[in-house]
């Protein structure tokens, strides 16, 4: 499968549907203590949704989705590019039970057809990480600007872009094992380094495993620019609950797995 970059230059895309294969699983990795952090950091992030017209792409179960939802969004339109995700996310949140969620297949690196009205907040848990050339990671953020109203803004989760050990990989790290493939990782038929790309193994029964793209910070910024969008970056909060204060999570915040990435229109 190939695209053409905004510059319009055919390049390989290295989007895929490999969620196809581990479908609803994908649930079980919600509890696991490498993922837990994610809730709160969201969370704050988003801030007051109330009445907001919301977008999620790479919605995946709606885990994400339904939050917006128990946040007093007034509506949340969720997409994904795997047929089996949305169809879980059908099969947990149906519109009888929850008029306000809609879920649809479709691939969120590329215009979405037909084209929403403009959203308050747009979110992607997970998203540009699967951008594996700095073509897609612009057309994904290109994505995001064009369904953000003015005045919109988005927040997301992604890999660490700040990792100075990315090119190390990460054993029975709180539930996760992530390996690294490339350690120089550079785009189909590039010589610039863009990062990292990884193998994430979650140490589920049966166990889950998928791959991600890696970028550096600067990366990122670069194609948020070119698609008229302007990042700022959160390191993530731990759960507060008995663990918080000790030593437990001292190893996770030197290399956390993501950092929340927020966007607003140039």
């Amino acid at each position: 499968m190939s695209q053409t970059t905004p510059l319009g230059t055919p390049t390989a895309s290295t989007q895929n549907t490999q969620y196809d294969k581990i479908g609803t699983r994908y649930k079980m990795m919600h509890d696991l203590p490498g993922v837990q952090p994610e809730r709160p950091s969201v969370i704050q992030a988003l801030g007051d949704v109330k009445g907001l017209r919301c977008l999620d792409l790479a919605c995946g179960t709606g885990r994400y989705t339904h939050l917006l939802h128990t946040l007093g969004a007034a509506s949340v339109t969720g997409f994904d590019i795997s047929s089996t995700m949305i169809e879980g996310a059908k099969a947990s949140y149906p519109p009888c039970a929850f008029p306000a969620l809609t879920f649809t297949v479709a691939d969120c690196s590329k215009p979405l057809y037909p084209a929403p009205e403009p959203f308050d907040l747009i979110f992607a848990g997970w998203f540009l990480n699967y951008a594996g050339t700095e073509e897609e990671l612009v057309s994904m953020f290109s994505i995001i600007a064009q369904n953000m109203k003015p005045g919109g803004r988005f927040v997301g989760i992604t890999t660490n872009p700040e990792d100075p050990l990315m090119h190390e990989s990460k054993m029975n790290f709180y539930g996760l094992d992530i390996l690294v493939l490339d350690s120089a990782y550079k785009a189909p038929g590039s010589d610039k380094k863009l990062g990292i790309k990884a193998r994430v193994v979650a140490q589920t029964e049966p166990v889950i495993q998928f791959d991600v793209f890696e970028f550096r910070t600067q990366v990122y910024e670069r194609c948020a620019r070119e698609a008229g969008l302007r990042l700022k970056w959160s390191k993530p909060i731990v759960p507060d609950d008995e663990r918080k204060g000790t030593d437990y999570w001292d190893r996770y915040l030197e290399r956390p797995t993501f950092f929340i990435v927020e966007a607003m229109k140039l």
